[in-house]
């Protein structure tokens, strides 16, 4: 199963406000999208990051704040259906959409894939259906990014085969198994938005993060946002215990690669890397291959 991480646009902040104690030069922040293909499932992606359709989004105020704090830039060549025009795949050849969350960044080419099934938390969709007009916009939500018939494409990860995770990614310990054949699963990573989730890619060792961290350096210096960054998160007591947790992955198992969504030196050390795993079997008919697992089985216990 391939895994190639595409960069579809980037946004300007201040250093200081993602690392405290850090210049408060502005700073690009890559958008970082997952294209998978799942060998039975098909094509998927984690996240869509960046559309043209995002600057209409935030054209009225106060939509125009978001920008104005975040200004965002995208090129043609960085566009989602570019990178994959490019790559021989059409937008209909898209079959899924993971979205870790809903924060604009991560959501803005939803509408560009009429034929993919979403796949998200239900925290998380309630989330952007529920707060105001005002509340959601400091949360980092633009519902109109949203397509109409979102809720008639929808799988949640809640109703997924909940399942353990194999010691070697502790401390993390539960997951939702996306196709039930252990290879791709869905972990809760809580704090930084409501209902976030990680997806881990079990035969590569790779776990895409999302915005459960900003950057490495979070998990190899302890380093911290600013405070002021809290207006955005959901539970911030609940974000910190998640970098926590991935600072102790990150230190325990380095066969583990860990990668957060706005980490332009993960980006680079990945960009060139396009992971491939031909001995899967049929995923459809739910096997375990109980050898490639993250999973914990009967000969764990």
């Amino acid at each position: 199963m391939s895994l190639e991480l595409l960069k579809v646009g980037h946004c300007f902040h201040p250093e200081a406000i993602v690392t405290r104690g850090a210049s408060l030069r502005s700073q690009k922040f890559p958008a970082i999208v997952a294209l998978l293909k799942h060998p039975t499932k098909g094509y998927m992606l984690f996240d869509t990051g960046y559309a043209k359709r995002f600057m209409s989004a935030t054209q009225p105020f106060p939509q125009r704040l978001y920008r104005w704090c975040t200004p965002m830039h995208l090129c043609e060549s960085e566009n989602l259906h570019a990178q994959l025009h490019q790559r021989g795949i059409a937008a209909e050849d898209i079959r899924y959409i993971f979205i870790s969350h809903f924060h604009a960044d991560h959501i803005a080419g939803l509408k560009d894939f009429p034929a993919a099934t979403f796949i998200c938390s239900e925290e998380a969709l309630s989330s952007i259906q529920r707060l105001g007009r005002f509340r959601g916009l400091i949360k980092g939500y633009l519902p109109s990014l949203l397509p109409e018939d979102i809720c008639q494409r929808l799988v949640l990860i809640e109703q997924c085969k909940p399942c353990l995770l194999h010691t070697r990614f502790s401390p993390f310990k539960y997951a939702y198994d996306l196709f039930a054949d252990g290879a791709l699963l869905a972990v809760a990573l809580p704090g930084h938005a409501y209902g976030h989730f990680g997806l881990l890619h079990i035969d590569q060792g790779t776990f895409l993060v999302g915005d459960a961290c900003w950057t490495n350096q979070a998990l190899t210096s302890a380093s911290r946002p600013h405070p002021i960054a809290h207006l955005l998160l959901s539970d911030t007591k609940q974000y910190y215990q998640t970098i926590d947790k991935l600072s102790q992955l990150y230190k325990k198992n380095t066969d583990v690669s860990i990668v957060p969504a706005h980490c332009h030196d993960t980006y680079i050390c990945h960009s060139a890397t396009s992971y491939s795993n031909m001995g899967q079997g049929n995923l459809d008919q739910g096997n375990l291959d109980q050898g490639n697992s993250g999973l914990v089985t009967d000969d764990d216990v």
